[in-house]
C-alpha cells in the first residue's frame, strides 16, 4: 500500500480506506485507521506513539484491521457512540434483527465494542500539535457521521467521511436508503438531501481537499460536489419516474407531479368475482368451493378464511402458494399451517428463505419457519380445478419473489405479489436486492408479463386489479436501462449493482447454532454484477482469544453469475452461561478484483450454552 504527503504535518495512509496521519515529530493523531498495512506506513515515518483516534463515523470497514494500542484516547461522533462502545446492544436486540423496516444502523456494524475516550459533535474544536481541528456534524452516509477539519501549515483539510468518493460519485447507494415521510424501506436515495446538506457545509468552510474514507483526494471540492448533487439529482429523477410508491404515497413526490417525461398512473378495474382480497392476501374460489389461497401475513386471514368456511362461501383450502419472504406476508403462516394442511407450494428461490430464515438478513424478514411441499422452478404447470396455474421467479420488489400466472375463466392473471402498482415498480428498498441489467430483476419481469398479455395483474396490497400497455412496459424497460448507466455513473465500480445491491456478497448460512469444540460450515457467496470474471479473496476474521488463524481462500467468478468459497471453522470450548445464548460475530475480510474491502460482510454463531 501506499501513502501521499498533502503537507509537512499531514499524510494520508491509502488501503481499503483512507487514513489521516497528522504528526508531530515521532507522535501522531490517526483518523479513520483500518487494515494491518497502516503499521508499515507509521514505521516508514518513524512513528513511535500514537496519541489520538478519531472515527468519522461508525461502519466497520474504516474501524477495524488496525491492533488498537493499549490506552489510546479515542474520539467518536457523539451521535454513534454507543455503536462503538456498546455494539452489543445492536447484536443482541432481536428488533435490528428481524421485522427490518429501519436501515440505520446499517449492517457494517462492529463485531466488537471498543473503548471510548470522547465524544463529538458540531462545533468542538481542538488543539493537537501543529493542527487545530473542529468538527462538523455531516450526516448522509450514516446519521451521525461527522466531518474532521483540520487547519494544519496554513491549510484546511476536511477528512469527510464517506459523504462523497470522488468528483461526482459516492461509495454506495444503499446506505442513502431513509425514510422520509415513512420507515426506511420506504426511503431510496432518502438521505440524499442531508448528504446534500452536509456536503453544503463542508463546502462553505472553503477546505483546500477532501479526504475521503473510500476514494480519492479531492483538490477541486466545489466541483466535485456540485456533479455529486447533479448525479444524484439525475438517479433520482430516474427512480421517481416509474415508481410504484406514487400510488401509496402520493405525497412524497409533489415536486415531481405533472412530468410528461414521467410513466402516467394507470386506473385499475375490477376484480373477478370469484377472487377475496383479505390484507396481504389474495383467494381463488373455483367452482366447487375450494379455495386457493396466496400468503398468510397474520392470525386474522386464518380467522377469516374460517369465517368463510362457516357462512359456505368456501368448502376447504385445498392449495398455497407463497409469493415471497417479508413479513406481512408469511407472519401467519405457521398457525396457517396447522389449521389448513394443504400443499404449499412456492418458487424455488423462495423457499429457502421462508423455510430457514435465520439463514437471511433481509428487510422485513420475519422468523417464522414455513413447510414447503412442492418447490417450483420457472415455468412450473399444474392445474387447480378449473384454473391452470403456471409459476414463475419473478424477481421484483424483491429477488427472492415469485409470480404466478392463473388462467381459466377466460382471464389471464397474474399475482405478482408486491412488485407492481398502477404507478409502475415497487423498488423503493434498495436491501431488497432490485437488480438491475438485460433479464435480471424488473426487467426480466417486465418482459415476462409483456410476454404473457395478463388481463389482470394483482398486486398484494391493492384492491383493483391493473394492467399496462406495451407502450408503459417500453417507457419503464426504458427507464431501467437509463438507471443502470447513471447509477453506474454515481458509483467507483463498473456496474451499478455493486452500490445498489448490498447482498451482492453475503455468508450463508447468515445464522446458525453451533456447539462449542465441533466444526462448521459457512460459505461466502458473491454475485460477480460485471462482465468479466472477477476473483475473491475472502478470510473469516475470528475472535483473538480463540486461538485460531483461519486461511484465505480465492476463487474467479464468472460474470454475471455466482459464485462461492466454503469455509470450515472450528469452534473452541468457549465458556459461557448455561441458560443464557452467545452471540459471536464473525466478520469476513473480503478482496474482490484485486480491490480490498475490509471487513465487509459478516456472520452469526449462536452458542446455546456452554
Amino acid at each position: 500500500m501506499s501513502y501521499s504527503q498533502l503537507s509537512p504535518h499531514l499524510f494520508v495512509h491509502h488501503d481499503h480506506v483512507n487514513t489521516g496521519i497528522i504528526r508531530d515529530g515521532t507522535h501522531v493523531l490517526l483518523i479513520d485507521p483500518s487494515g494491518s498495512s497502516l503499521q508499515e506506513t507509521l514505521d516508514k515515518l518513524g512513528i513511535t506513539q500514537i496519541d489520538q483516534i478519531f472515527y468519522t463515523h461508525h461502519h466497520r470497514d474504516n474501524t477495524t484491521g488496525f491492533n488498537l494500542p493499549d490506552n489510546v484516547h479515542i474520539g467518536v461522533p457523539a451521535a454513534e457512540e454507543q455503536w462503538f462502545s456498546n455494539v452489543e446492544s445492536f447484536w443482541n436486540d432481536s428488533k435490528y434483527r428481524w421485522h427490518l423496516y429501519s436501515c440505520h444502523p446499517h449492517n457494517l456494524m462492529l463485531p466488537r465494542s471498543i473503548p471510548v475516550s470522547d465524544t463529538y459533535s458540531e462545533g468542538a474544536e481542538f488543539n493537537w500539535g501543529p493542527a487545530v481541528i473542529s468538527v462538523l456534524d455531516t450526516p448522509g452516509h450514516t446519521d451521525g457521521s461527522v466531518t474532521y477539519l483540520v487547519d494544519i501549515d496554513e491549510e484546511l483539510m476536511a477528512f469527510t467521511g464517506d459523504l462523497i468518493y470522488d468528483e461526482g460519485k459516492i461509495w454506495d447507494i444503499y446506505s442513502l436508503q431513509k425514510g422520509q415521510q415513512t420507515t426506511d424501506y420506504h426511503g431510496f436515495l432518502g438521505a440524499r438531501d442531508e448528504l446534500k446538506d452536509s456536503l453544503d457545509k463542508v463546502k462553505q468552510k472553503s477546505p483546500k481537499v477532501l479526504i475521503p474514507t473510500h476514494g480519492e483526494i479531492i483538490d477541486n471540492p466545489d466541483a466535485a460536489i456540485s456533479k455529486l448533487f447533479n448525479q444524484i439529482d439525475i438517479c433520482y429523477d430516474r427512480y421517481v419516474s416509474i415508481s410504484a410508491l406514487r400510488h401509496y404515497f402520493p405525497d412524497m413526490f409533489t415536486e415531481f407531479r405533472d412530468r410528461d417525461d414521467h410513466m402516467q398512473i394507470r386506473d385499475g378495474k375490477p376484480p373477478p368475482e370469484f377472487l377475496r382480497h383479505i390484507g396481504t392476501t389474495w383467494i381463488i374460489i373455483s367452482d366447487t368451493k375450494e379455495a386457493f389461497v396466496m400468503d398468510c401475513g397474520s392470525h386474522n386471514i386464518v380467522t377469516q378464511i374460517q369465517q368463510m368456511q362457516d357462512d359456505g362461501e368456501i368448502s376447504n383450502v385445498t392449495q398455497f402458494w407463497v409469493t415471497h419472504y417479508h413479513d406481512d406476508h408469511v407472519n401467519g403462516i405457521p398457525e396457517f399451517q396447522k389449521t389448513y394442511p394443504c400443499e404449499t407450494i412456492t418458487d424455488s428461490v423462495v423457499a429457502d428463505v421462508i423455510v430457514n430464515p435465520k439463514a437471511y438478513r433481509l428487510p422485513c424478514i420475519s422468523p417464522a419457519e414455513t413447510r414447503v411441499d412442492r418447490i417450483t422452478q420457472d415455468g412450473d404447470s399444474w392445474q387447480w380445478n378449473e384454473f391452470k396455474m403456471t409459476a414463475y421467479h419473478f424477481p421484483g420488489q424483491t429477488y427472492y419473489h415469485g409470480g404466478l400466472l392463473v388462467e381459466g375463466k377466460n382471464v389471464r392473471m397474474f399475482f405478482s405479489g408486491d412488485s407492481f402498482t398502477m404507478a409502475g415498480i415497487d423498488d423503493y428498498c434498495a436491501g431488497n436486492r432490485n437488480l438491475l441489467g438485460d433479464g435480471v430483476g424488473y426487467d426480466r419481469c417486465l418482459k415476462l408479463i409483456k410476454k404473457l398479455e395478463p388481463t389482470h395483474i394483482f398486486n398484494c396490497h391493492v384492491n383493483p386489479a391493473f394492467d399496462f400497455t406495451n407502450s408503459e412496459i417500453n417507457f419503464m424497460l426504458n427507464t431501467l436501462s437509463e438507471r443502470e448507466k447513471c447509477f453506474t455513473n454515481l458509483i467507483p465500480w463498473d456496474h451499478a449493482n455493486y452500490g445498489m445491491d448490498d447482498q451482492w456478497i453475503r455468508c450463508y448460512p447468515y445464522e446458525q447454532e453451533i456447539v462449542c469444540g465441533k466444526e462448521f460450515s459457512i460459505q461466502v457467496q458473491v454475485t460477480n454484477h460485471s462482465a468479466e470474471p472477477r476473483p475473491l479473496i475472502a478470510q473469516p476474521i475470528v475472535p483473538n482469544d480463540w486461538g485460531v488463524d483461519i486461511p484465505q481462500k480465492e476463487i474467479k467468478i464468472e460474470p454475471k453469475s455466482d459464485g462461492y468459497i466454503d469455509f470450515t471453522i472450528p469452534i473452541p470450548k468457549i465458556v459461557s452461561n448455561k441458560n443464557e445464548s452467545t452471540r459471536i460475530v464473525i466478520p469476513f475480510d473480503i478482496t474482490y478484483n484485486n480491490r480490498p474491502l475490509g471487513q465487509f460482510r459478516e456472520a452469526i454463531f449462536v452458542v446455546n450454552g456452554g
